[in-house]
């Protein structure tokens, strides 16, 4: 599939930004639901949400240029030509900056984290989805009935953006049923990246994009990081929910 959607005179107009875009508007409406039903001040998060839709874009792009450094450093011209985007990234970088924000805000941070929550579903499936039709982030070689061959590819091989779309798709609409009603602060978002994480780490088993580090890959042990940290706060959460209930 081409890349590019369409061209205005000499601008091509790429599919990758246009489903990134949409990532952002859906995003954006899905969060302003929740701000509604969690019965927060819109036009406070309002002007925090802005200011985390920049953070994304700068963190997601760091996410994708950290791992390969060393030929960034070599090729610094190409951070904006050719390197893409790193959800890890987004997520570290929004997660440090919206707790300084939510805190002069005086907004609870854990429910804010849960109003954007299944807004990290909807861009991992329009991201990956992109990466498909650029053919990048393919998987390793394989003969299986679904295998895709992409340019430079040199052969069939895993599609495993479409790996990762297909089980973003099925989180985000677990997400979309925990935001309904969460039962105390961070519960949809530890869910939601506990989930992303455990699929990270065994999807980059067959998408090995940057340098091993003894097994693993950088991403791996980012993945590892949350899967450690998200699986703690919730564990630490439901216990102390079960606790208050039988007081």
């Amino acid at each position: 599939m081409d890349p590019i959607a369409f061209s205005i005179g000499n601008i091509d107009i790429y599919w990758y930004g246009i489903l990134v875009a949409i990532a952002f508007l859906l995003g954006y409406l899905n969060t302003l639901s929740n701000v509604r039903r969690y019965g927060l001040d819109e036009n406070v998060v309002g002007d925090l949400l802005f200011k985390l839709a920049i953070t994304v874009i700068i963190g997601a792009k760091l996410g994708a240029v950290v791992p390969e450094l060393g030929y960034y450093i070599k090729h610094p011209l190409e951070i904006f030509s050719r390197a893409g985007l790193g959800s890890h990234g987004a997520i570290i970088t929004t997660m440090v900056m919206g707790y300084y924000w939510t805190k002069k805000a005086n907004l609870p941070y854990w429910v804010m984290a849960d109003t954007v929550a299944p807004s990290i579903s909807i861009g991992h499936v329009f991201v990956r989805l992109g990466n498909y039709i650029n053919g990048e982030l393919y998987g390793t070689p394989t003969s299986l009935p679904w295998a895709v061959e992409f340019p430079g590819s040199y052969g069939p091989v895993h599609p495993a953006q479409l790996y990762d779309a297909l089980a973003s798709i099925i989180i985000l609409a677990l997400a979309l049923w925990w935001a309904r009603k969460p039962k105390y602060p961070g519960y949809v978002f530890f869910r939601v990246m506990l989930l992303h994480s455990i699929v990270h780490f065994f999807i980059d088993f067959i998408r090995r994009h940057s340098p091993l580090i003894g097994p693993f890959v950088l991403t791996q042990f980012i993945a590892i990081g949350f899967i450690i940290l998200t699986g703690g706060l919730l564990i630490r959460s439901e216990i102390k929910y079960r606790k208050n209930r039988t007081e």
